[in-house]
């Protein structure tokens, strides 16, 4: 009896630890309930530099009554169309509400290289010339962004909002055969304007904290205008006008704020 005791006993001691042994595997072998997926939400800071181009004509026109022939005598328009490097920085505030959709806001200020002069001849009289400069200083944004993630840590977004930057444009009128009679104008405009931008781009994040991005905005800042006088001769006679739009395409690296960015959905 002590023999079938113990047998019984030990039987039943084998079968608990089997039991045990197997529940701890499957908890072992289990997936975990949540996936861990990268989280764009937080405040970032970072630089950018790129290119801008842009499409730009002087046009000249009669400031009042005279004798003077415009297409043939003074060469309007004048294409511009300034291009040259941007660079600059950018803080902005991203918002993940959902596993693939990312909302956020972003302010941006840059230093441009973007002048252009063209200089031509009247077709009848081509003793007068025309000179036509254009050149933007900076320029800046403040833009929504709305995005998707096709996979947790690739951003594609769309964007706009306002735009603004401080433009020059300059026109001058001289003769080779001398100013007398009032034959040279000149006139000038320098000025900050505002206009809006849109545009769209991709983000991928490289790191916890780090992302790189490419981005390309269209943006129209209206025109400017001045009138063209003789230092000589009080008489004002031309007026020039030119539009400030274009493009910029730019690349930028941001470092995100904040603590761990995996988060659960």
């Amino acid at each position: 009896m002590k023999i079938v005791a113990v047998g019984i006993a030990l039987a039943s001691a084998v079968t608990c630890s089997s039991f045990s042994f197997a529940a701890d595997m499957a908890v072992k072998a289990a997936p975990p309930a949540h996936n861990p997926a990268y989280n764009w939400t937080g405040f970032y800071i970072g630089a950018h530099a790129g290119y801008n181009w842009t499409q730009s004509t002087d046009v000249i026109t009669l400031a009042s009554a005279g004798f003077w022939d415009i297409p043939g005598e003074i060469h309007s328009p004048n294409p511009l169309d300034p291009q040259g490097f941007i660079g600059g920085g950018q803080v902005g505030y991203n918002s993940q509400f959902s596993p693939m959709w990312v909302a956020g806001l972003e302010a941006d200020i840059s230093g441009l290289d973007s002048k252009r002069t063209s200089v031509a001849a009247g077709t009848v009289d081509t003793s007068r010339i025309i000179t036509a400069s254009e050149k933007m200083d900076w320029f800046g944004t403040v833009r929504g962004r709305l995005g998707i993630t096709p996979t947790d840590r690739f951003l594609v977004y769309a964007t706009g909002g306002l735009a603004y930057g401080h433009v020059n444009l300059a026109t001058a009128l001289t003769r080779t055969t001398g100013c007398a009679g009032n034959n040279c104008q000149q006139g000038s405009v320098s000025d900050t304007k505002l206009g809006w931008t849109v545009g769209g781009g991709a983000e991928w994040a490289l790191a916890n904290n780090w992302s790189l991005k490419g981005e390309y905005l269209y943006y129209d800042l209206g025109s400017g205008s001045h009138l063209m006088t003789d230092p000589l001769n009080p008489a004002t006679i031309f007026a020039a006008r030119a539009d400030f739009k274009g493009s910029i395409a730019r690349a930028g690296l941001n470092y995100r704020f904040g603590g761990p960015v995996l988060a659960t959905y």
